[in-house]
């Protein structure tokens, strides 16, 4: 991921990409804030059930015991149950969107899109006041490899655009803003994971830790007990806090791992030892929730203060194949140190938990941790690769090494050559016996799906818009025609309406409540449309109506008398607005809500136009 230079309080790095710190700014006169409640429409309220408390370890240095937590844990917070709560908010890229949070909580903040890049900007609210705006750029994680089960499973909104998401600690307010306020982008949301810290949490940080080589029962950890390996502790994903409710598959695994993928999550690397694990149960709930991937993505995570944490299920004893380097996650590990390192190394503590969890799983699968590895490249967006490349790597890798990324930071990185031989020089202290020998897997071949017809015809023309075609053509009936998925959405064609695009966005939620083609609308007669008189608004016509959205009103279905009516007072420009509901049936009465105002339509009275005052 990019580092941002982002401060909250006394941060002093970023902890995803950014954290913010400064003087307050003051808005300027055209400046338009959109606000949960307020200008802002769409806001779904806090989702409850996301994460559970745990205990576990923390360390300055290996061996060391802990300090006093006190320092560190907010009181106020000691009686919560570190249950993360989301909230989604529409944004627009001509507004500036404001979030309030909870400066006791952690808080991961994230953005989705379709279309253009709006080159989102950030900043934070402290009791210094609001910093300096950051960028908060378009995510580079690696995410699943493409041909895997796990990134088959992923829903169609998880596809969207998206923005890193940051952790912010210590601040009371955030603001998004697009710099970019023409960018053609549709279906801009703000998202925020909170995660309170709690009792448990400090627990973590005055423990020595969670599982170790000598006190490990359950056959989960037999390798780790057969070890007497680590010869340190490891916070185990309960003790953490994990909710495992929120695993959303079985991850992959392998019969070895052939070496180790090393990350850096970015974000602040001013957080406390009791914030750690609220920093990563935020990570659980996003990674699954709203990036639709199994698991969380990094297999182990390490803090500043040289704990070692269970990342991803079953990575104890088990090869689980990651999704923390897209196109190389099978075969390898995937091992990350909270905070951004890029103009300085991760803390000597940290660095030593780094050398010990390599030479551990070196012993374990028998490979050379200042070796070479032969992997073959997975594909996907942020790879350097082309899917079934064969590339050599070091055995002991940075993510930038495969993926178009700066992780794990430019200091990090430099420390690579020092974590593979001290590593190896631990291997004699930590030596397991090795695992059955990776047996070599041949490259996937990519699927491909012809195109044909008005269908092909259509995607030829529109190649940008819709994406590579992800399976066949399929033909409908009653009514009769046909439909292919792309890679940002649906082509649809009848002999009456001919070939048409849908993308994957609020529209398509919306054509789905009405049972897509089966249903009132029919098929799609347009692609998607900007209203002429209000650019922020979108709409898109069907054989028998229409769907509007706007960031206001969410995605609403107007068809038959009412649309004939609406249409003839002005449509977006009409004294009623644009639709913000669907329409109602309710004791004989057909109704449709409006932005100022509403129609009714009964058989005796026909259609009545009801405008607020």
């Amino acid at each position: 991921m990019k580092p941002l230079p982002f401060l909250a309080s006394a941060l002093t790095g970023i902890l995803l990409a950014a954290t913010l710190s400064g003087p307050a700014l003051a808005a300027s006169p055209e400046t338009h804030t959109n606000t949960p409640g307020t200008a802002a429409a769409g806001v779904s309220e806090p989702t409850a059930g996301l994460g559970d408390a745990g205990t576990g370890k923390d360390d300055t240095e290996p061996g060391a015991t802990a300090v006093d937590p006190a320092q560190d844990v907010d009181p106020a917070a000691a009686d919560t149950d570190g249950t993360p709560s989301e909230t989604t908010v529409d944004a627009q890229t001509d507004e500036v969107t404001e979030l309030s949070v909870d400066s006791s909580d952690v808080t991961i903040i994230g953005a989705t899109w379709e279309g253009e890049d709006p080159d989102l900007e950030i900043r934070t609210r402290d009791g210094n006041g609001w910093s300096e705006w950051e960028s908060l750029p378009t995510d580079d994680e690696g995410g699943p490899d493409v041909s895997s089960a796990e990134a088959a499973q992923i829903p169609a909104a998880s596809s969207q655009s998206q923005s890193v998401a940051l952790p912010v600690l210590d601040s009371d307010a955030v603001e998004v803003r697009a710099a970019d306020e023409q960018a053609d982008t549709d279906d801009l949301q703000i998202t925020q994971v909170s995660t309170a810290v709690t009792k448990a949490d400090a627990q973590v940080a005055k423990s020595a830790g969670g599982v170790s080589a000598h006190s490990a029962t359950g056959p989960a950890l037999d390798a780790q007990i057969s070890a007497k390996d680590l010869r340190s502790k490891i916070v185990t994903r309960k003790q953490w806090g994990a909710n495992e409710k929120l695993v959303r598959c079985a991850t992959d695994k392998t019969s070895s791992a052939k070496g180790v993928f090393i990350h850096h999550t970015a974000g602040s690397n001013s957080y406390s030892k009791a914030q750690a694990p609220a920093i990563i149960r935020g990570y659980l709930a996003y990674h699954t929730q709203n990036r639709g991937w199994c698991d969380l993505g990094y297999n182990f995570l390490v803090d500043k203060y040289g704990t070692m944490y269970e990342g991803r299920a079953g990575s104890l004893d088990k090869a689980v194949t990651g999704a923390h380097a897209s196109g190389f996650n099978s075969w390898t590990i995937g091992i990350s140190v909270l905070g951004t390192y890029s103009s300085a190394a991760p803390s000597s503590a940290a660095q030593t938990s780094v050398k010990r969890l390599v030479a551990w799983k070196a012993g374990q699968y028998g490979f050379n941790p200042t070796g070479k590895m032969t992997l073959t490249s997975g594909g996907g967006g942020t790879s350097k690769f082309a899917l079934g490349k064969k590339v050599s790597l070091n055995v002991v890798a940075g993510h930038r090494d495969t993926s178009y990324t700066e992780c794990p930071g430019l200091a990090f990185y430099n420390k690579l050559g020092s974590i593979r031989s001290g590593a190896k020089a631990l291997m004699p202290e930590l030596s397991p016996p090795p695992t059955k020998a990776p047996v070599k897997s041949p490259a996937p071949k990519p699927k491909t799906y012809p195109t044909k017809g008005a269908i092909g015809t259509y995607y030829q023309k529109n190649v940008a818009k819709t994406g590579k075609p992800v399976g066949p053509e399929k033909k409908l009936k009653n009514p009769n025609g046909a439909y292919q998925t792309f890679a940002k959405g649906t082509v649809y064609w009848s002999k009456s309406t001919g070939a048409h695009f849908l993308t994957k966005g609020q529209i398509r939620v919306a054509y789905k409540r009405v049972k897509y083609e089966k249903g009132v609308l029919g098929f799609p007669s347009s692609d998607k449309k900007t209203f002429k008189h209000r650019k922020s608004a979108r709409y898109q016509n069907f054989r028998s109506g229409m769907i509007t959205w706007s960031p206001q009103t969410g995605s609403d279905v107007i068809y038959g008398g009412f649309l004939t009516k609406w249409k003839k007072m002005g449509t977006e420009r009409s004294k009623l607005g644009l639709p913000k509901s669907d329409r109602t049936v309710k004791n004989g009465v057909k109704r449709q809500n409006f932005e100022r105002g509403y129609m009714t339509y009964t058989k005796k009275t026909g259609i009545k136009v009801y405008i607020r005052k």
